[in-house]
């Protein structure tokens, strides 16, 4: 698929540089990826000039296979023990746990340890399958869900579960962590990121926790995870170490529980019945197979001219990087987009990437200099959504000797457009030439500097 990121500084028409994921290959999954931004972000990959980071999208199983899996998770089948032995004799006891001899007894009796109790207990109060009326145990509406229930109720049980212990065990950020990796994580990597958030709630005055404190302590939450087949433990080959991923039970389970707190949470697979912002944020973070399944079944449920128009609109509407991958899309429809894009070349915000889209397609549109230049500082900020600075320096560039790179460089300065700062502060610190370096910063002094002279605009 070719890309809307062309090289503004060469003539309409000409090659341009390799595409970016979420625009030209729609691939990238786990480097500095690049792409739009779009609804409302939350956790995950965050862009290199800090704004909020976004949850990359997620495959969800099916509902059966998810049930079934809940069905046999060690938790939720060690709440209902605890609380069918509870109940038959109404033993003593209240939502937070068992009187201490009843709990001595239970742990005897179902060979649990105390640790193992306490969770079981919180999980089958806090999902409805033992009530405690009058602080006397007893059947509650759902202790009959895992046995006999159907795939709703058990994951809606299930889900219950999980929020009790999200919020008893304070795992929500770990479990939010794993579903923004959406890959395997390293033990090690895992435990850094663990002491880092201990160490964050830790208040004045209160001692801090050992290492070995916070290692037994992450290995328990680990532990309570699995049992309720939130994650699953692995290893890796090439590091010889351990890895912890999210289930895909657990996938589902913090999706809805993202969702539910207002998070952006796209689905692989949903893509033709969303808008096409939706549509090109999923593609910010598919791999190019996924990134292709989406665009296909997007473009298959509306026609053409459907299709050209709402990508126009969604780019009109967001950040430079969704304007990008929304040409980007576009070329997927070809000729039959052209009398949108060409109807774009009177919108100032979208001007230059119609007219380079519409040269790369056989047709005729202006396009000056100053608009190459303001087209130049709206692909690099697109870049700078997601990728490192690094990496934008040595991509945004890559066909002129450095001479010309510093010459054009240092007349961007002049552009009016609100990353013109940002790009050249980047540019400024991780442009590997020093002259080109040297330019961008001036240029950037310049940018910030009030200044009664004209600036090229996008009209």
């Amino acid at each position: 698929m070719a890309t809307s990121r062309r090289n503004p500084s060469s003539e309409p028409g000409t090659s341009a540089p390799p595409p970016r994921s979420g625009e030209g290959d729609t691939g990238g999954s786990s480097g500095a990826a690049a792409g739009p931004a779009g609804g409302r972000p939350a956790a995950g990959r965050a862009g290199s000039r800090g704004g909020p980071p976004r949850l990359p999208p997620v495959r969800l199983a099916p509902r059966e296979e998810l049930a079934a899996a809940a069905r046999v998770a060690p938790l939720l089948r060690a709440a209902r023990l605890v609380a069918s032995w509870a109940a038959a004799d109404q033993r003593p006891g209240t939502g937070e746990g068992l009187t201490p001899a009843v709990a001595a007894a239970a742990m005897i009796e179902l060979e649990l340890t105390p640790a193992e109790l306490d969770v079981a207990w919180r999980v089958a109060a806090g999902t409805g399958m033992v009530a405690v009326p009058g602080q006397r145990a007893a059947p509650g509406p759902r202790v009959d869900v895992l046995a006999s229930g159907d795939a709703g109720d058990v994951l809606t049980m299930w889900e219950d579960a999980l929020r009790v212990m999200l919020h008893a065990d304070d795992l929500d950020g770990m479990a939010t962590a794993l579903y923004t990796v959406g890959a395997p994580v390293k033990m090690d990597a895992l435990f850094e990121a663990y002491v880092a958030a201990a160490g964050s709630r830790d208040r004045p005055g209160r001692p801090r926790s050992g290492g070995e404190d916070l290692a037994a302590g992450l290995s328990a939450a680990l532990e309570t995870l699995a049992d309720l087949a939130v994650v699953e433990l692995g290893t890796d080959d090439t590091a010889g170490g351990l890895t912890v991923t999210l289930s895909r039970l657990g996938i589902w389970g913090m999706h809805r529980q993202l969702g539910a707190q207002g998070w952006h949470v796209p689905v692989l697979g949903s893509g033709a019945r969303d808008g096409a912002a939706a549509l090109l944020t999923t593609l910010a973070s598919c791999d190019a197979e996924d990134g292709e399944a989406e665009i296909a079944a997007w473009l298959a449920a509306r026609v053409p001219a459907r299709a050209a128009r709402e990508l126009i609109d969604a780019a009109r509407r967001g950040t430079p990087g969704l304007r990008g991958a929304g040409f980007a899309v576009l070329d997927r429809i070809g000729e039959q987009a052209v009398p949108a894009v060409r109807a774009a070349l009177d919108d100032p915000m979208l001007r230059a990437h119609a007219a380079v889209w519409l040269h790369e397609h056989g047709e005729e549109a202006e396009l000056g200099p100053g608009e190459r230049a303001w087209l130049l500082v709206d692909l690099g900020a697109g870049l700078l959504e997601e990728a490192d600075p690094r990496d934008v320096v040595v991509e945004l560039l890559p066909d002129l000797p450095p001479k010309a790179q510093a010459d054009m460089v240092a007349g961007l300065w002049e552009v009016e457009h609100p990353a013109v700062t940002d790009l050249l502060t980047a540019l400024s610190e991780h442009h590997p030439d020093p002259a080109v370096a040297r330019a961008a910063r001036k240029a950037a002094f310049k940018a910030r500097s009030p200044s009664p002279g004209p600036r090229w605009t996008r009209s």
